[in-house]
Protein backbone atom coordinates (compact mmCIF):
# COMPACT_ATOMS: atom_id res chain seq x y z
CA UNK A 1 0.00 0.00 0.00
CA UNK A 2 0.90 3.45 -0.68
CA UNK A 3 -0.26 6.33 1.21
CA UNK A 4 0.54 8.99 -1.68
CA UNK A 5 -1.34 6.95 -3.92
CA UNK A 6 -4.38 7.00 -1.71
CA UNK A 7 -4.24 10.89 -1.52
CA UNK A 8 -3.58 11.16 -4.99
CA UNK A 9 -6.98 9.04 -5.94
CA UNK A 10 -8.73 10.62 -3.16
CA UNK A 11 -7.84 14.62 -3.91
CA UNK A 12 -10.12 13.43 -7.16
CA UNK A 13 -12.98 13.04 -4.85
CA UNK A 14 -12.46 15.65 -2.88
CA UNK A 15 -12.40 18.04 -5.55
CA UNK A 16 -15.87 16.15 -7.07
CA UNK A 17 -17.34 16.99 -3.81
CA UNK A 18 -16.66 20.95 -3.62
CA UNK A 19 -17.17 21.31 -6.74
CA UNK A 20 -20.91 20.47 -6.15
CA UNK A 21 -20.17 21.83 -2.88
CA UNK A 22 -20.16 25.13 -4.62
CA UNK A 23 -22.21 24.49 -7.03
CA UNK A 24 -24.80 24.04 -4.37
CA UNK A 25 -24.38 27.07 -2.71
CA UNK A 26 -24.68 29.24 -5.79
CA UNK A 27 -27.92 27.70 -6.50
CA UNK A 28 -29.05 28.44 -2.65
CA UNK A 29 -28.55 31.86 -3.13
CA UNK A 30 -29.92 32.63 -6.08
CA UNK A 31 -32.74 30.79 -5.10
CA UNK A 32 -33.07 33.40 -2.50
CA UNK A 33 -32.41 35.95 -4.33
CA UNK A 34 -34.92 34.98 -6.71
CA UNK A 35 -37.38 34.83 -3.05
CA UNK A 36 -36.69 37.94 -2.59
CA UNK A 37 -37.23 39.82 -6.17
CA UNK A 38 -40.32 37.69 -6.05
CA UNK A 39 -38.86 35.30 -8.93
CA UNK A 40 -40.89 32.38 -8.90
CA UNK A 41 -40.91 31.43 -12.24
CA UNK A 42 -37.24 30.86 -11.59
CA UNK A 43 -37.37 28.76 -8.93
CA UNK A 44 -38.21 25.28 -9.99
CA UNK A 45 -34.73 25.31 -12.31
CA UNK A 46 -33.12 26.34 -9.61
CA UNK A 47 -34.86 23.79 -7.45
CA UNK A 48 -33.83 21.21 -10.30
CA UNK A 49 -29.67 22.34 -9.83
CA UNK A 50 -30.16 22.22 -6.55
CA UNK A 51 -31.56 18.43 -6.38
CA UNK A 52 -28.97 17.35 -8.98
CA UNK A 53 -25.78 19.06 -7.28
CA UNK A 54 -27.16 17.04 -3.99
CA UNK A 55 -27.18 13.98 -5.50
CA UNK A 56 -23.81 14.15 -7.22
CA UNK A 57 -22.23 15.53 -4.22
CA UNK A 58 -23.62 12.52 -2.32
CA UNK A 59 -22.29 10.29 -5.02
CA UNK A 60 -18.88 11.66 -4.93
CA UNK A 61 -18.86 11.70 -0.78
CA UNK A 62 -19.72 8.13 -1.45
CA UNK A 63 -16.71 7.04 -3.80
CA UNK A 64 -14.64 8.95 -1.43
CA UNK A 65 -15.85 7.07 1.53
CA UNK A 66 -15.47 3.65 -0.38
CA UNK A 67 -11.56 4.68 -1.46
CA UNK A 68 -11.05 5.46 2.30
CA UNK A 69 -12.65 2.15 3.72
CA UNK A 70 -10.29 0.38 1.47
CA UNK A 71 -7.11 2.14 2.66
CA UNK A 72 -6.41 -0.66 5.15
CA UNK A 73 -4.22 2.01 7.94
CA UNK A 74 -3.45 -0.75 10.58
CA UNK A 75 -2.32 -2.88 7.82
CA UNK A 76 0.02 0.21 5.61
CA UNK A 77 1.60 0.68 9.54
CA UNK A 78 1.99 -3.34 10.07
CA UNK A 79 3.40 -5.05 7.31
CA UNK A 80 6.24 -2.44 6.63
CA UNK A 81 4.98 0.07 4.03
CA UNK A 82 4.56 2.80 5.91
CA UNK A 83 8.10 2.41 6.96
CA UNK A 84 9.56 1.92 4.27
CA UNK A 85 7.51 5.08 2.35
CA UNK A 86 8.88 6.74 5.40
CA UNK A 87 13.15 6.22 4.89
CA UNK A 88 12.90 6.96 1.53
CA UNK A 89 11.34 10.67 2.70
CA UNK A 90 14.10 10.89 5.13
CA UNK A 91 16.62 10.03 2.05
CA UNK A 92 15.05 12.47 0.33
CA UNK A 93 15.14 15.27 2.77
CA UNK A 94 18.33 14.49 4.25
CA UNK A 95 17.14 13.24 7.73
CA UNK A 96 19.53 11.23 9.53
CA UNK A 97 17.76 8.01 10.38
CA UNK A 98 18.64 4.62 12.76
CA UNK A 99 16.98 1.87 13.66
CA UNK A 100 14.62 -0.83 12.83
CA UNK A 101 10.41 -1.11 12.56
CA UNK A 102 9.29 0.25 14.97
CA UNK A 103 11.58 2.36 16.30
CA UNK A 104 13.73 4.81 15.31
CA UNK A 105 15.60 7.71 15.45
CA UNK A 106 15.76 10.71 13.23
CA UNK A 107 19.06 12.38 15.75
CA UNK A 108 17.86 13.70 18.72
CA UNK A 109 14.35 12.71 18.11
CA UNK A 110 12.70 8.93 18.83
CA UNK A 111 10.13 7.94 16.42
CA UNK A 112 8.04 4.52 16.98
CA UNK A 113 4.94 3.40 14.72
CA UNK A 114 2.44 1.92 16.11
CA UNK A 115 0.23 -0.31 13.98
CA UNK A 116 -2.35 -1.61 16.34
CA UNK A 117 -3.71 3.05 17.18
CA UNK A 118 -2.30 4.13 13.62
CA UNK A 119 -0.35 6.69 14.85
CA UNK A 120 3.21 7.23 15.24
CA UNK A 121 4.92 8.55 18.74
CA UNK A 122 7.51 11.24 18.22
CA UNK A 123 9.10 11.16 21.68
CA UNK A 124 6.24 11.51 24.32
CA UNK A 125 4.09 13.55 21.58
CA UNK A 126 1.42 10.77 19.82
CA UNK A 127 0.67 12.34 16.16
CA UNK A 128 -2.04 10.78 14.36
CA UNK A 129 -0.22 10.53 11.06
CA UNK A 130 -0.53 8.27 8.04
CA UNK A 131 0.77 10.10 5.67
CA UNK A 132 4.82 9.45 5.93
CA UNK A 133 5.99 12.32 4.31
CA UNK A 134 4.05 15.01 6.44
CA UNK A 135 5.42 12.99 9.32
CA UNK A 136 9.05 13.32 8.35
CA UNK A 137 8.55 16.64 6.72
CA UNK A 138 7.29 18.17 10.80
CA UNK A 139 10.14 16.45 11.47
CA UNK A 140 12.39 17.98 9.49
CA UNK A 141 11.29 21.51 10.44
CA UNK A 142 11.91 20.84 14.07
CA UNK A 143 15.09 19.52 13.23
CA UNK A 144 16.14 23.00 11.51
CA UNK A 145 14.68 24.81 13.90
CA UNK A 146 16.37 23.20 16.78
CA UNK A 147 19.78 23.88 14.28
CA UNK A 148 18.85 27.54 14.26
CA UNK A 149 18.54 27.92 18.51
CA UNK A 150 21.10 29.98 20.20
CA UNK A 151 23.21 27.30 21.93
CA UNK A 152 25.51 28.94 25.24
CA UNK A 153 28.67 26.51 24.92
CA UNK A 154 30.45 27.81 27.78
CA UNK A 155 27.30 27.92 30.57
CA UNK A 156 26.15 24.03 28.98
CA UNK A 157 29.64 22.96 29.82
CA UNK A 158 29.86 24.14 33.08
CA UNK A 159 26.52 22.64 34.11
CA UNK A 160 28.31 19.47 32.59
CA UNK A 161 31.11 20.16 35.01
CA UNK A 162 29.26 20.77 37.87
CA UNK A 163 27.19 16.93 37.69
CA UNK A 164 30.70 15.81 36.91
CA UNK A 165 31.69 17.03 40.25
CA UNK A 166 28.84 15.57 41.72
CA UNK A 167 29.66 12.35 40.05
CA UNK A 168 33.42 12.46 41.33
CA UNK A 169 31.80 12.56 44.63
CA UNK A 170 29.66 10.01 44.74
CA UNK A 171 32.03 7.10 43.17
CA UNK A 172 34.38 8.49 45.44
CA UNK A 173 32.91 6.72 48.62
CA UNK A 174 33.07 3.30 47.43
CA UNK A 175 36.54 3.75 45.88
CA UNK A 176 39.76 6.54 45.70
CA UNK A 177 38.39 8.18 42.54
CA UNK A 178 40.70 10.67 40.72
CA UNK A 179 39.25 14.08 40.19
CA UNK A 180 39.81 14.11 36.07
CA UNK A 181 38.59 10.24 36.11
CA UNK A 182 36.35 9.06 33.30
CA UNK A 183 32.74 9.55 34.32
CA UNK A 184 30.28 8.09 31.40
CA UNK A 185 28.39 11.29 30.19
CA UNK A 186 24.95 9.40 30.00
CA UNK A 187 25.55 9.04 33.93
CA UNK A 188 25.41 12.68 34.10
CA UNK A 189 21.77 12.91 32.50
CA UNK A 190 20.74 12.01 35.97
CA UNK A 191 22.52 14.40 37.81
CA UNK A 192 21.44 17.14 35.53
CA UNK A 193 18.03 15.89 35.68
CA UNK A 194 17.51 15.08 39.47
CA UNK A 195 13.48 15.10 38.86
CA UNK A 196 10.88 12.97 37.26
CA UNK A 197 9.46 16.33 36.21
CA UNK A 198 12.91 17.35 34.78
CA UNK A 199 13.39 14.44 32.49
CA UNK A 200 10.34 15.28 30.81
CA UNK A 201 10.96 18.99 30.11
CA UNK A 202 14.69 17.77 29.34
CA UNK A 203 14.39 14.30 27.86
CA UNK A 204 17.93 12.22 26.91
CA UNK A 205 17.26 13.16 23.34
CA UNK A 206 17.55 16.81 24.18
CA UNK A 207 20.87 15.84 26.22
CA UNK A 208 22.08 13.90 23.31
CA UNK A 209 21.84 17.47 20.97
CA UNK A 210 23.30 19.50 23.07
CA UNK A 211 25.98 17.46 24.01
CA UNK A 212 26.34 16.93 19.61
CA UNK A 213 26.77 20.69 19.73
CA UNK A 214 29.57 20.73 22.68
CA UNK A 215 31.20 18.00 20.61
CA UNK A 216 31.41 20.70 17.74
CA UNK A 217 33.48 22.89 19.99
CA UNK A 218 37.24 23.44 19.73
CA UNK A 219 39.05 23.86 22.82
CA UNK A 220 36.65 25.20 25.04
CA UNK A 221 38.05 26.10 28.25
CA UNK A 222 35.84 26.29 31.72
CA UNK A 223 36.51 29.46 33.90
CA UNK A 224 38.41 27.08 36.62
CA UNK A 225 40.72 26.74 33.78
CA UNK A 226 39.87 23.16 33.15
CA UNK A 227 39.02 21.48 30.08
CA UNK A 228 37.47 18.46 28.50
CA UNK A 229 37.79 15.48 26.81
CA UNK A 230 34.89 13.13 25.44
CA UNK A 231 36.04 9.58 24.83
CA UNK A 232 34.38 7.05 22.64
CA UNK A 233 36.03 3.92 23.21
CA UNK A 234 34.54 2.63 26.69
CA UNK A 235 31.43 0.49 26.94
CA UNK A 236 29.22 0.77 24.07
CA UNK A 237 26.30 -0.11 25.65
CA UNK A 238 25.88 3.42 27.53
CA UNK A 239 27.26 4.93 24.53
CA UNK A 240 25.21 8.09 23.37
CA UNK A 241 25.09 8.64 19.24
CA UNK A 242 25.50 12.12 17.99
CA UNK A 243 26.05 13.80 15.05
CA UNK A 244 28.96 15.67 14.28
CA UNK A 245 29.58 18.86 12.35
CA UNK A 246 29.87 16.75 9.32
CA UNK A 247 26.81 14.86 10.00
CA UNK A 248 28.48 11.69 10.82
CA UNK A 249 27.55 9.64 13.32
CA UNK A 250 30.11 9.42 16.65
CA UNK A 251 29.07 7.52 19.75
CA UNK A 252 30.39 9.10 23.17
CA UNK A 253 31.18 7.13 25.98
CA UNK A 254 32.90 9.31 28.51
CA UNK A 255 33.66 12.43 29.76
CA UNK A 256 36.42 14.04 31.54
CA UNK A 257 37.22 17.38 32.71
CA UNK A 258 40.99 18.39 33.46
CA UNK A 259 43.73 20.67 34.20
Amino acid sequence: MDYEQYYTDAQIHVKEVKDKTDAQSRAVKKIQKCLADGDMGTLPKLFAILRDASQERADALNRLETLTMDFDGRGYMANGDFASHMLACCKQLGVDVQGSFPVYEMFPCKVTINPETQDVTVDRKRLVCLRPTKLVGDIKAELDKLSRASFNAPAFAKELATAYDLAILKASRKKICAADAHIYVLDLYDFLTPMRRSKKEYTKHNFAYDLARLYAEDDLTLDDGRKMRFDTVRDAKKAIRILDRHGSEQYITTIRFYQ
